[in-house]
């Protein structure tokens, strides 16, 4: 039923079948016959050496050289089948240069056979040995062809897209470049170029390129044993160089040296770059140095040459010298931005870093600073080579660190990388500067342009507390400086030049100081510019060894002269002064010290002058001079203008002083009750044009010219008592050294009573009373003389008279006199009582107290009574008109003769005796010769 449609089925499968397996079996023969073409081909290749090349390919690579201006040169060339072009000895030749510009000893390249079927060159090896590239002689120095780049070998393969170099070197001068790895094949095909642009020829391009080449060269000069390695790799499709170069030295400049250097950088084309610089040590200009820098530069996604500004840098150096002294390591981390570049550079000193923050805008070219250091002993041992090589300071000296230093600065930079504003702050504990202890100290300080300002800055050392602050201007170099505080200045005598130690020297301050205020301004570098102006005040104050309670004083201060104005000092028992004291000290060169050369003084005190020597001791022997004649038990009041001036090493003083005392004063040893005078010195000539005191309920005036020990005087006594003024001469001997005035009863000499007045004008020398020349006259009333030894001897001696005379009383005398040396001369002397009177003449001698007188006496004549001046020491003598009466002697021991005036005969007179008196000391002076 079904059969015959299952057959043909059947039939049309097997047909299928068959002609399939057929269809294989031809290709299978035809496959087999074309791989035994195939192998019978090679082997017929295999034994041939070399092919005729063919002419297209000579044609082409003629032409393509002619149109550089180029011909080839050669020994031979041969083509193998496998496609390898082998050239012997080729030279690239410009007629234009007349110059051989490439050569080789062979060169080698491999042609793809499938592009040869279609008349097409296409080139997958190539090798290359011994290559060279000569500069023409008419672009060298020397005239002759020069080879720039030497031993130039290569052998690379192209592999797909790739080229694979095996190996590329060469040499420029001592330079050796290699070269190796995998590149794409892309990147060594030339751009196209432009439509309109000239095509250059290969002898402009060597015009180009010669200056370089030969600059290049240059340069290489300055490098030892220079190398440069380059790898080449496709990482992930990207292609990547590897690059290692450097030199054992490199002589940038005369005065920069690179040992060691050592660059390696990894670069991945269009994607990123890394850069790592070693350098062993560097040698810079003013002897600076630095050891082991390392420094790294990375690109992260913009290399160049479309970015110069890498990412992140980081740089660092293990240490940094200059002129031998040496620092820690500097470590530097900076990431560039768009718009925003910023760095950290740290100073890694062993124990406290010092580390600043940079950030640089680059639209405004302004750059922020912030700064951070902590200034500790080991740190300040560090620095203190660099303060000793900059400003020949030794830190070690100026400033001991027991507190760390806290400092913090900000700040803003142009860009110029100048400071524009810069803020700082900086903090300390317990520090020594300059011998001085500061328990705490603060400062903030700003800078502005060229001015810098260093507000509050605030010390305090145990009681002492206060604020400095300080201006200074970098252009001007004009700096000013406030002070408020209370401060002992002579704590701070090693912060200034000497003539400050000078100006305080001898002066203890209480611990709290002295409560200041100042104003100084100058020129930097022109000590002769200081300008100083403020106030001060100090209580418990020692002044050069006089104890002071209270000093309060203005100040103005023209580098060395100085002016205290508005002085006011309060010292024990109600002493005042206030008035002005300007004084100027100036350099020595003898030995280099700051001494006093002026001072001016216009006062008006209370205080206890004999203070002076110790007070102004520089001119201490002067003050002792003018003081001598003056002794007080309280200090009188004195108005003072004086100038003192350093000439010849002698101070020449114009002195004018004004005393006033209402207590027990001694004027040139002479004791009074008070005193009121004007004085005027000037250096050796003393002006005493008049004074004035009380003396025994009278007035004694006097003035006085004094030049040298010469000394001019006119004095008066007016109402002055006669005992005092006894008492008073008397002391003035006793302290010229008189024994007889040292061992006078002055009990005895009150009880002479009565009132005396008296002048004298004459000249004599200072400290010599036996010097004086001159004369005078006195008066004396109601005095009770009868106490006086001659009065009881004259007597004694009357009563064996015939009157038989038994009490003599006189009250009062009147005489002039006149001085020479040591000699008293009476003219005139007459003295009244009530019972008698007495005229006589003669001399008495001060020095030896010898008497030589004759007298005549009136009995019961009311008159006036005659008396040898008690103003310096003269007895007193009493004759008779009756009885003539000649005294001889000592005033201690007088001898007297009396006579009978009728017959001139002499009555013996038995003086009586007493016990021996001390006599004057013989003086060690000569008449007329100035005291010492």
């Amino acid at each position: 039923m079904s059969k015959p449609r299952k057959s043909h089925l059947r039939i049309a499968w097997k047909s299928v079948c068959t002609t399939c397996k057929a269809l294989f079996h031809g290709c299978y023969s035809a496959i087999v016959l074309m791989l035994a073409a195939a192998t019978l081909f090679a082997a017929y290749v295999a034994t041939l050496d070399d092919i005729p090349v063919p002419n297209f390919i000579i044609r082409e690579l003629r032409d393509q050289l002619q149109t550089k201006g180029i011909s080839l040169r050669m020994e031979g060339i041969r083509f193998q089948p496998n496609g390898r072009i082998i050239v012997e000895r080729p030279e690239f030749y410009s007629p234009e240069l007349g110059s051989t510009i490439v050569a080789a000893d062979i060169a080698i390249a491999k042609l793809k056979l499938s592009r040869l079927l279609f008349r097409k060159v296409a080139i997958d090896e190539v090798r290359l040995s011994s290559g060279r590239i000569v500069l023409p002689a008419m672009l060298t120095p020397s005239g002759e062809p020069t080879t720039a780049i030497s031993s130039i070998n290569l052998e690379a393969v192209q592999r797909a897209e790739r080229w694979n170099i095996r190996y590329a070197n060469c040499a420029i001068d001592d330079l050796k470049l290699s070269l190796a790895g995998r590149i794409n094949a892309n990147l060594l095909q030339l751009p196209p170029p432009k439509p309109d642009a000239p095509k250059p020829t290969v002898t402009q391009i060597i015009l180009k390129l010669a200056p370089q080449i030969s600059r290049v060269k240059e340069e290489l000069k300055r490098l030892d044993a220079p190398f440069c390695t380059i790898d080449l790799d496709i990482e992930d499709g990207t292609q990547t160089a590897y690059l290692d170069l450097g030199a054992t030295r490199l002589k940038a400049t005369p005065e920069i040296e690179v040992q060691e250097l050592s660059i390696k950088a990894k670069y991945a084309l269009g994607q990123s770059l890394e850069t790592k610089l070693f350098a062993n040590h560097i040698s810079l200009p003013n002897e600076v140095s630095a050891k082991s820098l390392r420094l790294f530069a990375q690109w992260d996604s913009e290399p160049p040459p479309k970015s110069l500004l890498p990412d992140h840098i980081q740089a660092s150096t293990a240490q940094i010298s200059y002129q031998g002294t040496e620092i820690p390591s500097l470590i530097a981390l900076a990431t560039p931005g768009e718009t925003t570049h910023s760095a950290h550079i740290q100073l890694a000193f062993p124990s406290s870093p010092i580390s600043a923050r940079l950030e640089h805008d680059t639209e405004s070219q302004q750059t922020s600073l912030d700064l951070h250091a902590l200034l500790d002993t080991p740190l300040l041992e560090n620095l203190n080579p660099l303060a000793q090589k900059f400003a020949n300071l030794d830190l070690h000296s100026q400033a001991q660190i027991h507190s760390a230093i806290d400092i913090h600065a900000t700040g803003t930079l142009d860009a110029d990388f100048k400071p524009s504003r810069i803020n700082a702050i900086a903090q300390t504990g317990e520090t020594t500067l300059l011998g001085t202890t500061i328990d705490y100290a603060s400062c903030s300080a700003t800078l502005t342009g060229p001015q810098i300002d260093l507000h509050e800055v605030r010390l305090q050392a145990g009681q002492q507390s206060g604020v400095i602050t300080v201006g200074y201007n970098l252009e001007t170099m004009l700096r000013r400086v406030l002070i408020e505080g209370s401060f002992d200045p002579t704590s701070v005598n090693s912060w200034f030049k000497p003539w400050w130690a000078a100006m305080w020297d001898g002066m203890s301050f209480p611990d709290e100081g002295m409560l200041t205020y100042l104003d100084s301004q100058a020129t930097f570098k022109r000590p002769d510019t200081v300008h100083v102006t403020g106030t001060g005040y100090v209580q418990d104050f020692n002044l050069r060894g006089m104890l002071v309670d209270e000093l309060r004083t203005k100040l103005f201060s023209k580098f060395h002269y100085i002016d205290l104005y508005d002085l006011e000092i309060n010292a024990a028992d109600d002493q005042q002064a206030v008035g002005e004291i300007q004084f100027y000290m100036d350099r020595d060169v003898r030995d280099e010290k700051d001494k006093l050369t002026g001072i001016w003084i216009e006062a008006i005190s209370t205080l206890d002058v004999q203070n002076g020597p110790k007070i102004l001791w520089e001119i201490a022997d002067g003050v002792r001079n003018i003081l001598a004649p003056y002794c007080y038990d309280l200090p009188p009041l004195l108005e003072v203008r004086s100038a003192s001036v350093l000439f010849e090493d002698e101070f020449i003083n114009d002195i004018d002083l004004g005393i006033e005392s209402e207590t027990a004063f001694t004027f040139y040893g002479y004791p009074l009750d008070s005193l009121s005078t004007e004085i005027h010195i000037d250096d050796d000539v003393i002006d005493i044009p008049y004074a004035e005191s009380d003396l025994g309920g009278g007035k004694m005036t006097a003035s006085a010219f004094i030049v040298g020990d010469a000394v001019e005087i006119d004095a008066q006594l007016d109402d002055v008592g006669f005992g005092e003024a006894l008492v008073a001469t008397n002391t003035y001997f006793a302290a010229d050294g008189s024994e007889t005035a040292q061992a006078m009863d002055t009990e005895r000499l009150l009880s002479f009573g009565g009132k005396a007045n008296a002048s004298f004008k004459g000249h004599g020398i200072l400290g010599d009373s036996l010097s004086y020349q001159g004369e005078g006259e006195f008066k004396i009333t109601e005095a009770d003389f009868g106490s006086f030894r001659l009065f009881g001897l004259l007597s004694a001696a009357l009563e064996i008279t015939p009157l038989r005379f038994t009490t003599l009383s006189f009250s009062d005398a009147s005489s002039p006199f006149t001085v020479n040396l040591d000699t008293v001369n009476l003219t005139d002397a007459k003295m009244e009582g009530g019972g008698a009177a007495i005229e006589s003449e003669g001399t008495y001698n001060i020095e030896t107290d010898a008497l030589d007188l004759s007298a005549k006496l009136f009995p019961f004549r009311n008159s006036k009574v005659p008396l040898i001046t008690p103003l310096i020491n003269l007895p007193l003598d009493i004759f008779s008109n009756v009885f003539e009466v000649s005294v001889t002697g000592t005033f201690d021991e007088p001898k007297l003769t009396l006579f009978n005036p009728n017959t001139k005969q002499e009555i013996n007179v038995d003086t009586p005796r007493r016990d021996h008196r001390p006599t004057r000391n013989p003086r060690s002076v000569t008449k007329n010769a100035p005291s010492e």
